[in-house]
């Protein structure tokens, strides 16, 4: 199957009537395109809306569950957050890093959740970047805040200014790009000196020893490199139910979108050939 493949998302309308959303989506995530990522998500974020839950969707990646006392998070999660999962995940990633009055952008925000708890959290001013025009319209009109702002733009041609930011988020995005080098030169152009690489995602190993070996070459140092696989399949496992209930009625290539339970993404992260990890990485104060 080419990269092209059509993949029917079948979710339910506000009357319970089933609804099929097509998309060019792969079913390996890692060998889809970029035009067929840009297809799927401005479908996805018009049929949340079309189904009436675009206003509780604001969080896609795969959330983090503690399953032990290895967590990193600087702030804890009220009981009945919605989503709570996939906001621990952002806290993870973040970690002890303080990111007041800062500027913090985020690549790849998607419906916006990541940078508008990123805002919230701290006295930062936040700009989410997105290659969806439609997630981006979404984020615009639902994320409303004076330190908030969102745009249009490719990871692989950030939009922005070189030296212009003090941290980049990077939230179960970079799998995406299809050119890992060029994105990350994108963040090192972008990042003034002293700014934080705040990255995450599920690549092989393999992609893993290339971003660190690039990463230093660019300037920067990892201070924390950490495997959390195990949080985010335990997310995975508790989740299943809720998301298929939204998205899926048995789809093998939604399953794998969503690394449901048995799908090929969750068996590889199990098998331990993917790995997601979290990667901090502070650009050196003399780098030019």
């Amino acid at each position: 199957m080419d990269d092209h493949s059509e993949a029917s998302v079948h979710v339910e309308s506000k009357d319970g009537a089933p609804v099929a959303m097509s998309a060019h989506l792969a079913d390996d995530l890692l060998s889809t395109t970029a035009v067929g990522w840009r297809s799927f998500y401005d479908k996805l974020s018009r049929r949340l809306e079309d189904i009436g839950v675009a206003d509780s969707s604001f969080f896609l990646n795969y959330g983090y569950l503690p399953i032990d006392s290895s967590n990193e998070s600087a702030f804890p999660i009220r009981e009945g957050t919605f989503n709570a999962n996939s906001v621990r995940l952002v806290f993870e990633v973040v970690g002890s890093r303080d990111l007041n009055d800062r500027r913090v952008v985020e690549i790849g925000c998607g419906r916006g959740g990541n940078s508008a708890l990123v805002a919230e959290k701290f006295n930062a001013r936040v700009t989410g970047i997105d290659m969806s025009s439609e997630a981006i319209a979404f984020c615009s009109k639902t994320h409303v805040k004076p330190s908030l702002d969102f745009m249009v733009g490719d990871a692989l041609n950030i939009p922005l200014d070189d030296s212009s930011c003090d941290a980049v988020i990077n939230i179960e995005s970079s799998h995406s790009y299809g050119n890992l080098p060029k994105f990350l030169k994108e963040v090192r152009r972008i990042c003034r000196p002293g700014a934080w690489f705040l990255h995450t995602d599920f690549l092989s190993p393999e992609d893993w020893d290339y971003v660190r070996s690039r990463l230093k070459a660019l300037g920067f140092v990892t201070e924390d490199d950490r495997d959390i696989t195990a949080n985010v399949l335990a997310s995975r496992d508790q989740a299943s139910n809720n998301y298929e209930q939204v998205y899926g009625d048995g789809n093998a290539r939604v399953a794998n979108f969503l690394a449901l339970p048995g799908s090929a993404i969750y068996e590889q992260m199990r098998a331990g050939l993917l790995e997601y990890r979290i990667l901090r990485s502070q650009l050196r104060a003399e780098a030019t």
